[in-house]
């Protein structure tokens, strides 16, 4: 991580934490995790049954492309084991371990790495947040849980913009 992680985080929190809106939340999520980590893009998808739909899409250059896609769950073991375990992941190119359907997915994209979390609210996980590495990164520890806390955050936040008043 290449930043002052406490101070960082504070400060992207009060970020989070200033949205009225579950667009506005969901949109500077994105952008956090891509400030935070450094990373080239970050994707944020809403689950609806066994499919993933992408609601935004964050990167530090070029234009999202992908937004409204759609994958199925069961189609990728890794991600529905993040999805209905609620345990982050991450997915390196070069791990000759790693899940063949992610890795093409990753290759397809063009990035050499993935880190995954959900974000969960009280009805289970109501998205996924991956962000992408690029030029041979791979995701610590350190990174898992940096980005485990940034998503209960977020999961918090929608629970209070999502209840009714």
């Amino acid at each position: 991580m290449s930043v002052d992680q406490p101070a960082a985080l504070a400060a992207a929190t009060d970020l989070l934490r200033a949205e009225t809106s579950v667009a506005g939340l969901i949109g500077r999520t994105a952008r956090t995790f891509v400030e935070i980590f450094d990373a080239p893009a970050c994707t944020i998808s809403r689950v609806i049954g066994d499919l993933l739909v992408d609601l935004m899409q964050h990167q530090k250059s070029g234009k999202a492309d992908r937004l409204g896609h759609g994958y199925l769950i069961s189609d990728y073991p890794l991600t529905r084991a993040v999805i209905e375990e609620r345990r982050p992941y991450t997915v390196f190119q070069g791990d000759p371990e790693a899940d063949p359907s992610e890795v093409r997915l990753l290759k397809e994209l063009g990035y050499d790495s993935l880190l995954m979390v959900a974000i969960e609210t009280d009805d289970g996980a109501w998205g996924l947040v991956e962000v992408y590495g690029e030029k041979g990164r791979r995701f610590e520890d350190e990174d898992v849980r940096v980005a485990e806390l940034l998503a209960d955050e977020v999961g918090q936040m929608l629970r209070q913009l999502e209840r009714p008043a």
